[in-house]
């Protein structure tokens, strides 16, 4: 065909006007060998670039932490923690602890006050016993994942070891330990504060330590943390998700728990806590957690202590607080944050991108998540 092309432009030259006709058309030919170079070039940059990306990700993805590491040395870890948990440091340390909290050193003699043999269902998990109330529903909590799916809480757990580890936790919302256990066992902390309400929670609680042979690893304590000093009412749910409620709010009698209150100020100096061991606090209170922070000004003070926080704003709402005066809290506390259930974007953001960061949370399918906040300067 090549020799069609050469009479086509022998035929144009002879042609009136034909040597710029030619020129035109030779011209033109070689724009398009230049536009279709380039498209060659543009195909194999993106090829390069999309070997390039499908190589990153298989990196990231080499080096993510695995949950499942976690349940694979959690036997030989508590093996460690029984052996550490039956030295003295413990013991004198669960007996100093006891000696300030009388729901610890009740439910010890009396566990069957608290949580009746039938009323309790009882699971093993990665070597560990795990007794809960027997009463749990089919939603998403607590009790579904350890009874029904049968896991521990350990992809949240590695999400937040950047800054989760240290001599002493505090657990605000315990339940029945499923985050404070696992974290005493798998040696994030020497010691944890749990705290948690409900006296059926609280009693399985206390059963899993005592099962799981850390007494003094994990000191529980059946109280509730707010802003407040005082007895508080607990709305009892069938799913689990118990909360406080403010006085004026109408419920029903079958659904009301009398629960005793301290600000995090008071009950950190009621235990006798030094603030300077604790790294890391968490609080999972269903709505009541900024409520929390109005009560540890003292806490907050300390500035290298990291907190994670579950942000719901409906239930931010039912506690009495409005989402402004919840954001002002945090951009007066602390410099950055995580979101630890965002999946695009920056993972650290400073303090002040909080309202923006978060203006989609309670809508759509994304009803909550959580927030890892803590201090950059001193």
């Amino acid at each position: 065909m090549a020799w069609l092309g050469r009479f086509v432009r022998d035929l144009v030259g002879h042609l009136p006007g034909g040597r710029r006709l030619r020129a035109e058309l030779e011209q033109s030919l070689r724009h398009r060998n230049v536009l279709s170079d380039r498209l060659k070039r543009s195909e194999e940059q993106r090829e390069t670039l999309r070997r390039r990306l499908d190589a990153r990700r298989q990196r990231t993805h080499a080096t993510e932490p695995e949950p499942a590491v976690l349940e694979q040395v959690m036997r030989s870890r508590h093996a460690a923690a029984v052996r550490i948990a039956k030295g003295a440091e413990s013991a004198a340390r669960e007996s100093a602890f006891a000696a300030n909290s009388p729901s610890y050193r009740d439910t010890l003699m009396h566990p069957e006050r608290y949580l009746p043999d039938e009323a309790i269902a009882r699971v093993n998990i990665a070597g560990l016993p795990w007794h809960i109330p027997a009463n749990f529903d089919d939603t998403d909590g607590i009790a579904q994942r350890l009874v029904r799916q049968q896991r521990l809480p350990l992809d949240e757990i590695l999400a937040t070891r950047e800054l989760a580890v240290g001599r002493a936790m505090i657990d605000i919302g315990a339940n029945v330990g499923t985050t404070s256990i696992p974290r005493a066992v798998l040696g994030d902390f020497s010691c944890v504060y749990a705290i948690e309400p409900h006296p059926q929670n609280y009693a399985c609680l206390v059963l899993n330590i005592i099962g799981s042979q850390i007494r003094g690893l994990v000191l529980p304590d059946r109280v509730a943390i707010g802003d407040v000093n005082g007895g508080m009412i607990m709305r009892r749910m069938k799913s689990g998700t118990h909360h406080l409620v403010r006085r004026e709010e109408d419920i029903r009698e079958d659904e009301r728990v009398d629960v005793p209150c301290f600000t995090l100020d008071s009950w950190v100096e009621r235990i006798g806590i030094d603030l300077s061991h604790v790294s890391f606090i968490k609080s999972d209170t269903q709505g009541w957690d900024a409520r929390v922070l109005v009560g540890a000004q003292r806490v907050l003070a300390h500035r290298h202590i990291a907190w994670q926080l579950e942000f719901n704003p409906s239930m931010l709402e039912r506690s009495g607080m409005s989402l402004g005066e919840v954001f002002a809290l945090l951009e007066r506390h602390f410099t950055h944050f995580i979101d630890l259930r965002r999946e695009e974007g920056s993972r650290v953001r400073g303090a002040q991108e909080l309202r923006t960061s978060l203006d989609h949370v309670g809508s759509g399918d994304r009803r909550y998540t959580n927030l890892l906040l803590y201090n950059a300067s001193i």
